[in-house]
C-alpha cells in the first residue's frame, strides 16, 4: 500500500518555529416559527414569512408574466464556539463525514520560509525605495442606508467609485487632489499633479494589489501569488508631502477575499482552508487497498488535529528587516459556523485602523464557511457562501437540487471591529457584490436559480431579510424574473430595485421594494444585448455599461444605455452610445468614472489603434446632454489606461507607463508624467 504525503518541508519547517517561539492557543473558555401571509401589491403576488413557499402568476405592469414567493423555508442560524473543545469537536465531526482518501476540498498551499519565517519572494520593506522628487437579538441592521452611490465628490476631486456612499473599496488608485497613488505592475507609486513629478516608487511582492487611502496613510492589500493564495500582507504607509514610507508590513493567513474602510477603519475579509495545514495524504495509485489506508491516515490525522493546525496565523515584519513571532489571528470563542455545513475554510475578518495612532491588523471575527461575494453598508458586512448539495454517498442524482447562497452578517459597530452575528439563506447563485444591499433594517438580495436544470428552468428574483435573533430571516420575495435567463446586473438605490436578465434580449425589471414584506415588480422593459453595470445618475436617470445587441443576440461590442426611469411603470431606454471594443469597466465598476458636476463619462477600454500607432485611444469620453449620450472625445494612449478620476477640476488617467493630465472641457493634453517602467531603457519609445 503507497501513499504520498501533501505537504512540504516548508511547512514542517514552520511547525518547527511554532514550536520554538511557544505558541499559544488561544483557548478561551467563556463559559417561532414564523407566520406566513400573503398580500398582493400593483398586482404581483409577493409571500411573506419563512415556514413555506407560495407561487403565482400574474400579468405585471408592461404585460409580461412574474411569480413571486417565500424562500425555502430554512431558518438558518448560527453557532458560537464557547471554547477550543467546542471548535474542535464541531469541525473534527464535519470533516470526518467528508473526508476521502484524497483529503478535503483542494485548497491553496502558502509556502512560508524556514528560521524567520519570512515568506518568499516578500520584499525587504528596510531597502523599499522611496525617491523623494520635489441591536434582544443583539445590534440592529442599520436604520437607513443612502439611497445611493453616485461617485462621491471632494472639493472638485472624484472619489473611488464604490457600491455604497462612506464605504470605500481598496482598488488600484487613490487621490486626494493634489497627489495620485497607483498600484500597477507590482509597483506603488505616488505622483504630484502640481509639479508634475514622480515622488515614490516602491517594488511589491507580485500579487492582486488593493489599497485604501484615508488622511496621510494608506494600506497596501497584497493576495501574495508567490505562496500559492496562501498568505494576505497588508503594508501601512505614511504619508508626507506626496512621500510614502513604509510603517510595517502584516502577513495574514489566508487568501484575499474583499477590502472594505468606514471612517478610517480598514476591514479585511480572507479565507484560510484547513487543507492547507493539515498534512493528508493521497493514494499512490487508485488501487482499493491504497485508498483505504490513505483514507484511514487521514482520518488519524483529523482525530490528531488541534485548533491550533486550524486557526489562521499572523506576524509582522518591521522596516529594519526584523520580524515579530508567529501568533495566533484569532481565538477559538471568536470563531462561529451556520448551523449547516458551508465548506472547510475561516473566512476571517482582521481590522486595521487608519484614523489615528493606529496598530497592527488584529483579528476581529471568524467563521467556518466559504467565501463569495462581500457587501459592506455603513454598519455591518455580508460574506456569502454558495452551497451545493452536499453528496457523501455514492451516487449523485441525474437532476440534482439547486444550489443555495447562505449569508453570514458581521456586526461592525462593536469597537471598530467585527463580530459575526447571525446567518441566513436564499434560494439561487448571487452575481456579484451588488446583488446584495442593506436598506431600513432590511437585506435585499437578488439570485438566481434552476429547478432540476438550466435553460427555460432558470428564473430570478429578489428576496427580503431581516435578522430575528441569530438568524436572518426572509419575510418577503418577489420571483419568476427572466424566465430562462440568468441575472447580468443588479442595482439596488434606495426603495427601488433594478435587475437585468439576459438570454437573447436584455429585460430591466424595476421592483418597489418600499414594503419589504411585499416586494412587486413594477416595471419592465426589453432591449438587446445587456448591460453589466449600472450607475445613477441624477434622481431620474440611470447608466448603464454591457454589451450591444440586436434581436438576435450579441453583436461583440460594448455600448452605454441611458434610461429614463422617473416612471417606475414604465423605464425607457433614452439613449446608446457605441464604444467599440471591451472594457474593464464592464466588469470592475471602479474603472467607472461619473462625474455629476459637468455630466461627463470616462470609460476606459482597450487600445484601438487605426492608421498607425500614433493614433491609438484606450478611453471614450462622453457627455449626457439631456436626454441624450453624445461622445465628447477618445483619450490617446497606446497603452491601456486603467483608471480616471478628477482632480482639483483637471481629468487624470493612470496606465502601466504614466499619469495624463487632461483639461476636461477640451480634453487637450496638459502633462505626461512617465514613470521608470521595468525593463525598459530611454530608447524605448513608449509614446
Amino acid at each position: 500500500m503507497h501513499m504520498t504525503r501533501r505537504t512540504t518541508s516548508a511547512l514542517a519547517s514552520l511547525a518547527a518555529v511554532l514550536a520554538a517561539t511557544a505558541l499559544g492557543a488561544g483557548c478561551t473558555d467563556d463559559s417561532s416559527a414564523d407566520a406566513t401571509t400573503s398580500t398582493s401589491v400593483n398586482g404581483s403576488t409577493a409571500t411573506s414569512g419563512t415556514t413555506g413557499s407560495t407561487t403565482g402568476s400574474t400579468t405585471g405592469s408592461t404585460g409580461t408574466t412574474a411569480s413571486s414567493g417565500g424562500g425555502s423555508g430554512t431558518r438558518v442560524a448560527y453557532r458560537d464556539f464557547d471554547s477550543c473543545d467546542d471548535f474542535l469537536e464541531w469541525t473534527r465531526e464535519e470533516m470526518l463525514e467528508r473526508v476521502t482518501p484524497y483529503g478535503l476540498d483542494h485548497g491553496f498551499y502558502p509556502y512560508w520560509r524556514e528560521g524567520d519565517v519570512i515568506l518568499e519572494g516578500m520584499p525587504d520593506s528596510a531597502t523599499a525605495d522611496t525617491t523623494a522628487a520635489g441591536d434582544a437579538s443583539g445590534p440592529p441592521m442599520p436604520g437607513e442606508a443612502p439611497e445611493s452611490a453616485p461617485q462621491t465628490t471632494v472639493g472638485g476631486t472624484s472619489t473611488t467609485n464604490t457600491q455604497e456612499v462612506g464605504v470605500d473599496e481598496g482598488d488600484l488608485t487613490e487621490t486626494d487632489g493634489r497627489f495620485v497613488y497607483s498600484i500597477l505592475d507590482d509597483r506603488l507609486r505616488s505622483v504630484d499633479l502640481d509639479t508634475k513629478a514622480v515622488l515614490s516608487e516602491i517594488e511589491l511582492t507580485p500579487g492582486e494589489h488593493q489599497m485604501i487611502l484615508f488622511g496621510q496613510r494608506l494600506l497596501v492589500v497584497t493576495q501574495d501569488w508567490s505562496t500559492g493564495d496562501g498568505e494576505t500582507l497588508a503594508s501601512r504607509y505614511t504619508i508626507a508631502d506626496g512621500v510614502l514610507a513604509v510603517e510595517s508590513v502584516s502577513h495574514l493567513e489566508g487568501q484575499l477575499v474583499a477590502v472594505r474602510s468606514i471612517d478610517g477603519v480598514a476591514r479585511i475579509v480572507m479565507q484560510q482552508p484547513f487543507a492547507t495545514r493539515l498534512p493528508f495524504v493521497q493514494p499512490r495509485s487508485g488501487s482499493e487497498d491504497d485508498e483505504e489506508a490513505a483514507l484511514e491516515e487521514n482520518r488519524r490525522i483529523i482525530e490528531e488535529a488541534t485548533p491550533e493546525q486550524l486557526l489562521p496565523r499572523t506576524f509582522r515584519q518591521n522596516p529594519n528587516g526584523t520580524s515579530s513571532a508567529v501568533t495566533q489571528a484569532l481565538p477559538c470563542d471568536q470563531v462561529g459556523a451556520p448551523e449547516e455545513f458551508s465548506g472547510f475554510n475561516i473566512v476571517w475578518v482582521a481590522t486595521v485602523a487608519l484614523n489615528g495612532d493606529g496598530g497592527e491588523p488584529a483579528g476581529a471575527a471568524g467563521v467556518v464557511a466559504t467565501a463569495g461575494a462581500t457587501y459592506a453598508s455603513s454598519t455591518s458586512l455580508y460574506v456569502s457562501t454558495t452551497v451545493y448539495p452536499d453528496f457523501t454517498g455514492e451516487t449523485v442524482p441525474v437532476n440534482p437540487e439547486p444550489p443555495s447562497t447562505h449569508l453570514l452578517a458581521f456586526d461592525l459597530t462593536v469597537d471598530d471591529g467585527a463580530d459575526y452575528v447571525a446567518s441566513g439563506d436564499v434560494d439561487g447563485e448571487l452575481l456579484n457584490q451588488y446583488s446584495m444591499s442593506e436598506f431600513d433594517g432590511h437585506l435585499r438580495v437578488a439570485t438566481t436559480t434552476w429547478a432540476g436544470g438550466f435553460g427555460d428552468s432558470q428564473e430570478s428574483g429578489v428576496h427580503v431579510l431581516k435578522r430575528d435573533g441569530d438568524a436572518l430571516v426572509e419575510i418577503g420575495a418577489v420571483s419568476g424574473l427572466g424566465i430562462g435567463e440568468q441575472i447580468q446586473a443588479v442595482r439596488f438605490l434606495g426603495d427601488v430595485g433594478y435587475v437585468v436578465t439576459f438570454r437573447q434580449v436584455d429585460p430591466l425589471f424595476v421592483l418597489d421594494l418600499s414594503d419589504p414584506t411585499a416586494p412587486a415588480l413594477v416595471g419592465e422593459l426589453k432591449v438587446p444585448g445587456y448591460s453589466t453595470y449600472l450607475h445613477p445618475v441624477g434622481e431620474d436617470r440611470l447608466l448603464a455599461i454591457g454589451f450591444a445587441g440586436d434581436d438576435n443576440g450579441l453583436d461583440g461590442d460594448m455600448q452605454l444605455s441611458l434610461f429614463d426611469v422617473s416612471d417606475l411603470t414604465k423605464p425607457t431606454l433614452l439613449s446608446t452610445l457605441p464604444l467599440v471594443g471591451w472594457s474593464e469597466a464592464a466588469f470592475d465598476p471602479h474603472g467607472f468614472l461619473y462625474w455629476p458636476e459637468t455630466g461627463q463619462v470616462v470609460v476606459p477600454k482597450d487600445v484601438l489603434c487605426f492608421e498607425h500607432i500614433f493614433d491609438c485611444t484606450s478611453a471614450v469620453v462622453a457627455s449626457i446632454e439631456g436626454d441624450t449620450l453624445t461622445e465628447q472625445g477618445r483619450l490617446f494612449s497606446w497603452w491601456p489606461i486603467r483608471r480616471s478620476m478628477i482632480a482639483e477640476g483637471e481629468l487624470v488617467t493612470v496606465s502601466s507607463i504614466g499619469t495624463k493630465i487632461w483639461a476636461l472641457d477640451t480634453l487637450a493634453e496638459i502633462a505626461d508624467i512617465r514613470f521608470d517602467v521595468p525593463n525598459t531603457d530611454e530608447d524605448d519609445d513608449l509614446d
